[in-house]
């Protein structure tokens, strides 16, 4: 039986189509869901917080990949 308390991924990602404006708004926003998601799953679940892995990303929609970005 697999242990069950490894810790869990909280990913937050969001697509945009081009580079400039439509990424900076996809950086904010995938930042801010990030966030978001994290203080929600802190504050309902305090002991949770420890074992979360969180990663913020965008995804390019043309090529689809993922990029990794920081908080």
């Amino acid at each position: 039986m697999p242990k069950l308390d490894d810790g869990f991924l909280l990913l937050a990602s969001v697509p945009y189509d081009e580079i400039g404006v439509d990424r900076a708004r996809a950086e904010l926003k995938s930042q801010f869901l990030s966030r978001f998601a994290a203080g929600v799953l802190r504050d309902e679940f305090g002991s949770l917080a420890g074992k979360m892995y969180k990663h913020t990303a965008v995804l390019d929609w043309r090529s689809r990949r993922l990029r990794q970005i920081g908080d």
